[in-house]
């Protein structure tokens, strides 16, 4: 990393549909995990809970304005269907986030451990 990016905090965006109760606990962790193994500082987190992929999801207008602004120049997400289920789409905000001197990194797989929802309480993506 270069010393301009390790200075500043890297963002991690979440998004999940219907609202989970428990904040996508795992998820954070995670991204918090995976920040402090890159070297980086706790990420901020910037978390549309309980929104659809094609709804309003303010948590991404204000991370995309940040970005945009140079507050971060790393996202972290646990995969790129937090953007959007469409890839199309998703594949496009990342390109914007490139465009701002962004990269946007996707967790391994391994660093999420999520708990097995009891029947009837899991989230989904949407």
């Amino acid at each position: 990393m270069t010393a301009p990016t390790a200075r500043l905090a890297p963002a991690a965006y979440l998004r999940c549909f219907p609202f989970d109760p428990r904040g996508m606990a795992a998820h954070r962790e995670a991204l918090r995990r995976f920040a402090n193994r890159l070297g980086l500082l706790a990420p901020v987190l910037y978390f549309d809970n309980g929104a659809p992929s094609a709804g309003v999801r303010p948590q991404l207008e204000l991370l995309t304005r940040s970005v945009l602004d140079g507050r971060h120049r790393i996202v972290l997400v646990p995969g790129m269907w937090v953007f959007s289920t469409d890839e199309r789409l998703a594949r496009l905000i990342t390109s914007a986030f490139a465009g701002a001197n962004c990269r946007t990194v996707k967790l391994p797989d391994r660093f999420v451990s999520i708990p097995r929802p009891r029947s009837g309480s899991g989230a989904r993506v949407a």
